[in-house]
């Protein structure tokens, strides 16, 4: 049964065309479009064949291209004072008046993540000019966009029941290198962090040896898996993944 994910703009923004989020699928980074799907190097797997890149790795890109991607909606150019004060530096006066008027970025107070790996970066949040709704029993878990870690920014992840709660979400984030003096730029339409429709269901473990039936079926796959190096390429692809579907 198809779902459907609600994004409504909190209020209209007078000076700009706002960038909707996204598939992710549909904002997957050039580098990544640029691979090629084997080693250009000459590195040869242990069937002797050319060595495979990520762009072969099924699971990798579905993890990039997993959900929306929620997209910058102005171009935030980010710098540290002197007094280590977070600054916006506005690119003219329509972009200031459009900060102004939202601003997209706040900061979080240290104190709140003492202790923690991060304590010792800048915590900030970017406003979120977007409401999400799920339907019932959905929530929406919101993390990094995925296997893209050239970005200067790190998304904190969180999980909100969005069926549930009627706000916008913000998001805390922090920027390993921004420092006093440095300036990091964020253009509009930047992929800032991925959102990841999920039910929410009761589950138990069950923690076991493989034996019996099971383990039948994982030696049955193994076994036609490696007959050969060319039933072992894009097996997984050919045999066991299903689409994903996010529009």
């Amino acid at each position: 049964m198809k779902q459907e994910l609600k994004f409504e703009l909190v209020k209209p923004f007078p000076n700009q065309l706002m960038i909707p989020p996204q598939p992710s699928k549909k904002v997957i980074p050039h580098w990544f479009k640029k691979m090629g799907p084997y080693s250009t190097d000459g590195e040869k797997d242990e069937f002797g064949k050319k060595l495979e890149t990520v762009k072969k790795c099924i699971p990798f890109l579905d993890a990039m291209g997993a959900g929306y991607t929620l997209l910058t909606h102005i171009d935030m150019q980010i710098t540290l004072n002197e007094q280590n004060e977070v600054k916006l530096i506005y690119l003219d006066d329509k972009h200031k008046e459009d900060t102004l008027y939202f601003n997209p970025i706040e900061t979080h107070p240290k104190p709140q993540v003492k202790g923690s790996p991060f304590e010792d970066f800048k915590i900030l949040k970017y406003i979120s000019p977007w409401r999400i709704k799920t339907p019932p029993g959905y929530s929406l878990l919101f993390v990094p966009p995925m296997n893209q870690f050239e970005l200067s920014y790190i998304p904190i992840c969180g999980w909100v029941d969005s069926d549930i709660y009627e706000g916008v979400v913000n998001f805390p984030f922090i920027m390993p290198a921004l420092n006093v003096g440095t300036q990091i730029n964020i253009p509009a339409g930047s992929p800032f962090v991925q959102i990841i429709p999920v039910k929410r269901e009761e589950w138990t473990a069950d923690i076991n040896l493989l034996t019996g039936q099971q383990e039948q079926k994982h030696n049955a796959q193994r076994a036609k898996m490696m007959v050969s190096p060319e039933t072992r390429e894009d097996f997984y692809r050919n045999n066991t993944w299903e689409k994903k579907k996010y529009t």
